[in-house]
């Protein structure tokens, strides 16, 4: 179980701010994922063999702060009871309860509010309409 639980207007409140982290953490990834590319490019043409060496560990070290970066993002997330679940498609959840069931209230970006949830021991692509509350 969960330490806290939200309800559907903390959770709708909180989406100013989800938003604005996870555009920086999709930025982040990005980023990171380019890294990764380049030097998988670099072991491609065996550049490091004609001693390309501090390209190649200026592209590893870039990629790990980036890496170490998202993974503090996330974490902070976490620690305030919001779980990004899938940072590219923008997945967030908040742990709530509706009525007397405890679920995760579903968020993804470009909707508008936090519309959906799904039981705990489901996933996100089994969502819910949220139809009424009892806030």
């Amino acid at each position: 179980m969960f330490l806290h639980y939200f309800t559907l207007q903390q959770a709708n409140e909180l989406l100013p701010v989800v938003r604005e982290e996870l555009a920086h953490l999709q930025y982040l990834n990005r980023e990171c994922e380019m890294k990764h590319r380049q030097r998988r490019m670099l072991n491609n043409v065996d550049q490091i063999v004609h001693g390309d060496y501090q390209h190649v560990f200026e592209l590893e070290a870039a990629h790990d702060f980036l890496h170490i970066q998202i993974c503090s993002y996330v974490k902070q997330l976490k620690k305030q009871h919001i779980y990004i679940k899938d940072i590219e498609k923008g997945v967030v959840e908040f742990p709530g309860k509706l009525g007397d069931e405890y679920v995760l209230l579903c968020w993804k970006q470009g909707e508008e509010f936090v519309t959906h949830y799904h039981r705990l021991d489901e996933t996100f692509y089994h969502r819910k309409r949220i139809f009424r509350t009892e806030e």
